[in-house]
């Protein structure tokens, strides 16, 4: 599955090395694209992923996530 999650702001191309790495390492995902132009995490994942550690990654690194009640 593909989910694109909007957020309010992205940082810098630098860091998304690391994020990706996060959001990766987490169970049920495969594939991770941030797109600092569209303000968008694009996520590739089984259906047993867990959105709720996707969203604290986000917030760790400096991303809010925006509609986060819809996952």
């Amino acid at each position: 599955m593909r989910t694109v999650i909007k957020v309010e702001r992205t940082n810098c191309c630098v860091f998304n090395n690391s994020l990706n790495r996060d959001i990766a390492s987490l169970g049920g995902v495969y594939g991770v694209n941030i797109d600092n132009y569209k303000n968008e995490v694009t996520v590739d994942h089984t259906d047993e992923v867990d959105f709720s550690e996707i969203f604290t990654k986000l917030k760790e690194n400096g991303y809010n996530p925006l509609d986060e009640g819809k996952y």
